[in-house]
């Protein structure tokens, strides 16, 4: 009697071990469903934010011509759109007719500081336009100037003479009168030497 009471509890034990497997499936199908809904609603939220597309806006474009005394081609992206001037810049084989200094600022559609000088740095470069040109290079589109001038981020302006030699060099700003100081300044520096 101990032999087969023996035999239903292994039979049992085995039986009992099939239906653990099963809720067990179950519930590993159920955590991979979940963990696959998650994965896949973060990627569409990726896609979404990776389609984000800035715009154009006509008063900028007209306004950086202005700044540039060129032509700008117009680029748009993630954050920031550049207004990128399509002239060369400045340098010893080129010098600039009118000798005035130029303020480059090299930028990328990407560059989330950027975006945030976008909506006055412009219009306070135009506050200048008597004593400087500004333009808006773009680091993907001219990366051998960048490269000339040892652009390792953006925003970063450069501040260069008639002949193209760097006269100063300043970083994201701010605020519209920050940035309105430091152009100021680094004129300042330029007519000392």
């Amino acid at each position: 009697m101990a032999k087969a009471h023996d035999g239903r509890r292994a039979r049992s034990t085995r039986g009992g071990r099939a239906a653990a497997r099963k809720r067990s499936g179950w519930r590993s199908w159920a955590i991979g469903a979940a963990v696959v809904a998650v994965v896949a609603t973060f990627a569409v939220f990726v896609m979404q934010a990776a389609r984000r597309e800035t715009v154009e806006d006509p008063a900028t474009t007209s306004l950086a011509r202005e700044n540039a005394g060129g032509d700008v081609r117009v680029l748009t992206g993630a954050h920031h759109t550049v207004y990128h001037s399509t002239a060369p810049l400045p340098s010893t084989s080129a010098l600039r007719a009118d000798g005035k200094p130029t303020l480059v600022w090299f930028s990328g559609t990407w560059c989330e500081f950027c975006e945030r000088m976008e909506p006055f740095a412009h219009e306070t470069a135009r506050t200048f336009t008597d004593r400087l040109a500004f333009v808006e290079k773009s680091v993907d589109d001219d990366w051998a100037a960048a490269a000339r001038f040892g652009v390792r981020g953006t925003p970063t302006f450069v501040l260069i003479d008639a002949e193209g030699k760097e006269i100063a060099r300043f970083g994201f700003q701010a605020t519209a009168s920050a940035f309105a100081q430091t152009i100021a300044a680094a004129l300042a520096r330029s007519a000392r030497t």
